[in-house]
């Protein structure tokens, strides 16, 4: 009778974010050369960590926690050993920097390493399989199953969250806990590929304003709509904010003359560089100011009309820059014709509009 040779298990994803569901594949080699795939129902699944990691009945496997674990199926008489790293994917909030010690929330951190969490008469129970930790605030002791912990900073109630020392987690479950100065914010981690993060409140402002970057400049500026987002033309607009999103885009945020806000369209940095530099969009003066021209002269811009005797800013600021110009002169004129792109044509001489081609 041919017997199991060799077995062979794969997991769709050995670093999968907590929530996600794994797919195991198992097949036996036998020593007459065939090959049987094995329904997991038919193995022996055995996980170091349950809490981390956990079988599912349909047979497939769920990241229960950040974490990393030891998967071992057997089949055939044989075994085969897999690890899995599971981080989390969206970051939690709240963590701090207390006198050199690093705090992070009690029951958000806990349940995002797979472990249970409840208060009994103050006294917080979590429970990692086989691990109960005990810990309450005020307290710098906490029990380990039978055995008394002391902590490095006592829990802490803030703003009606449970904050507890990060070195806590280390304690119990070998995590590496740092610091990073530069975001402000706690990262817990299990080797190189499990890894969990806690922003403080002043992380987002940070990232932010490394996103901006040289865009920040911006921030309080004045505009006055020339073409832009459909706004109502030379309407005045000043910029609030520029926020960068998880695309490495930007929005920029204008607030108008009646207290609107304005959301700009998602921009590339350099997008956004061009559109205050591209007085096709947006200008640095109020026209009206700067040009005293009558109200029918006005009106005509604002729609985008051009007519007969108007001069060349008149044009401009009612058709855009040309694409093309050409001068020429002779007896004691001076005729200068722009071309546009949809192929319009418009002719001044000693610049006023003489002739228009549309």
């Amino acid at each position: 009778m041919p017997v199991v040779k060799a077995l062979s298990v794969s997991i769709s994803d050995a670093k999968p974010y907590v929530g996600d569901t794994l797919e195991v594949s198992i097949q036996e080699t036998y020593t007459n050369g065939a090959k049987i795939k094995v329904p997991v129902k038919d193995a022996v699944i055995d996980i170091e960590k349950p809490f981390v990691m956990n079988v599912q009945k349909n047979g497939t496997l769920k990241s229960a926690g950040v974490g990393k674990t030891q998967i071992t199926v057997t089949s055939g008489g044989l075994s085969k050993s897999l690890t899995v790293s599971s981080s989390l994917r969206n970051n939690l909030k709240y963590a701090k920097q207390v006198n050199g010690n690093i705090m992070v929330p009690a029951k958000p951190a806990i349940q995002a390493l797979g472990g249970t969490y409840s208060v009994t008469n103050g006294t917080v129970e979590a429970k990692f399989g086989e691990t109960m930790l005990t810990f309450k605030a005020g307290s710098n002791q906490a029990k380990m199953n039978d055995s008394t912990l002391r902590l490095k900073a006592a829990p802490m109630n803030e703003k009606g969250e449970l904050l507890i020392p990060a070195s806590l987690l280390s304690d119990v479950l070998d995590a590496k806990i740092s610091w990073d100065a530069k975001w402000k914010q706690a990262n817990i981690s299990f080797g190189e590929d499990a890894a969990m993060t806690v922003v403080s409140s002043e992380t987002a402002g940070l990232i932010k304003k490394a996103m901006q970057g040289s865009l920040v400049k911006f921030i309080g500026r004045t505009y006055w709509v020339n073409d832009f987002e459909d706004l109502e033309r030379f309407s005045k607009l000043t910029v609030t904010d520029i926020l960068p999103d998880d695309k490495g885009e930007f929005n920029v945020i204008f607030r108008t003359s009646s207290g609107k806000t304005v959301k700009s369209y998602p921009m590339r940095s350099s997008e956004v560089m061009q559109l205050f530099a591209d007085r096709s969009s947006l200008l640095t003066y109020d026209p009206y100011q700067k040009y005293k021209w009558s109200a029918s002269v006005w009106k005509q811009i604002i729609a985008g009309q051009v007519s007969l005797g108007m001069t060349k800013e008149q044009v401009q600021l009612s058709w855009g820059n040309p694409a093309a110009k050409d001068i020429t002169t002779g007896g004691g004129k001076t005729i200068e014709t722009w071309g546009y792109a949809n192929f319009d044509i418009v002719s001044f001489v000693n610049g006023k509009v003489a002739l228009i081609m549309m």
